[in-house]
């Protein structure tokens, strides 16, 4: 429990630590394709706690699998509407690379 929560907390100050530094030089065209990305982040790990609790407990989480496969294609729709607004190269390439691997995570869950 002591390892848990020690893990939880290294966590945790990762994740501000990527925050400060990171996210905040980014520009803002920048900042909208990586809250994307953040949010494709959180629902495949949301996809991977429903896989662990399929295999742990054996309980049906394909309604979970379900949601999270129309989140996933929801934002690669939002991505794709604001590929089309973005103007920076970085802002395109970043969009670009996620648009790839939603697309591809889409193709291998279904």
């Amino acid at each position: 429990m002591k390892k848990l929560l020690i893990l939880l907390l290294a966590l945790l100050a990762a994740y501000f630590a990527y925050q400060k530094f990171v996210v905040n030089n980014l520009s803002e065209e920048q900042q909208q394709v990586q809250a994307i990305a953040d949010e494709f982040q959180t629902a495949k790990q949301r996809m991977g706690q429903a896989e662990r609790t399929a295999a742990v407990a054996g309980l049906d989480t394909t309604s979970d699998a379900d949601d999270i496969m129309h989140i996933a294609a929801s934002l690669l729709e939002k991505l794709e509407a604001l590929q089309e607004k973005l103007t920076e190269e970085k802002a395109m390439d970043m969009a670009e690379k996620l648009s790839t691997e939603l697309k591809a995570y889409l193709a291998r869950t279904k």
